[in-house]
């Protein structure tokens, strides 16, 4: 079974992407580093000013971007969208699809991209204004925005999960287990500190959390301000709490 970790942003290995001019991208996970194969990868991706990311096609990959700063447009199997902060930018397997940014600002999103028994599906672009937010029945406190969620929207596939999550100060998500589901969740505010099967793990901005199938996981808020972060499971959890 794969372990629990956490890695900052900061401090992982850059890389330059295939097919992405004046870009850099930096992995949380990869089945290299994590030893199971249902994430192909999820990681932060920057595009410059001046850069772009040339049309490429993943094959059997959904992709599930979440954007974090700046504005960009794409092109995907023909047809233009744009986005920008707070946004998910969905492109399922087997699309042809290139981004690049608008403006100066540099383009930041993190990528979910999975391989893992995907069914066709239509692009499409949402932002966590136009979501509904779901107060957790378990746990006070805690708020969820569903974003890409197959048991909720059936413009979304079975491989991907995402949704954006807000722990208030002193509150948690008490221990869950998903059994068919590993998970990664990205801090875009706050601090707390999730244990998983036992060992305690900080967390703060800009850190990834990444959670095997089947262990259990709490994620507390200890700071003095929101815990804000993405949640994504992959494969899409069978259920939601």
């Amino acid at each position: 079974m794969s372990k629990a970790y956490v890695k900052n942003y900061y401090d992982l290995f850059t890389a330059s992407p295939p097919r992405h001019i004046v870009a850099n991208s930096w992995a949380f996970g990869t089945p290299a580093i994590t030893g199971t194969p249902n994430y192909s990868f999820f990681s932060i991706c920057e595009i410059r000013h001046g850069g772009m990311a040339i049309c490429d096609n993943h094959k059997d990959a959904d992709h599930c971007y979440f954007i974090l700063s700046g504005k960009g447009w794409s092109v995907i199997e023909g047809k233009r969208y744009e986005y920008g902060v707070g946004d998910v930018m969905w492109i399922p397997g087997n699309s042809d699809h290139e981004m690049a940014p608008v403006g100066v600002q540099t383009l930041k999103f993190t990528v979910t991209l999975t391989a893992k028994d995907f069914n066709k599906t239509n692009a499409f672009i949402r932002n966590i204004k136009d979501t509904t937010p779901i107060p957790c029945d378990q746990d006070e406190g805690v708020t969820y925005w569903p974003m890409a969620t197959p048991q909720l929207d059936p413009a979304s596939s079975n491989t991907i999960d995402f949704h954006v999550v807000e722990i208030l100060p002193g509150k948690k998500i008490s221990p869950f287990k998903v059994e068919e589901s590993e998970q990664f969740s990205y801090v875009i505010t706050g601090s707390g500190y999730a244990v998983v099967d036992g060992e305690k793990l900080a967390l703060t901005p800009e850190d990834g959390l990444y959670v095997p199938a089947g262990a259990t996981c709490e994620i507390v808020n200890d700071g003095a301000g929101v815990l804000r972060f993405q949640q994504t499971f992959g494969p899409a959890r069978m259920c939601v709490r």
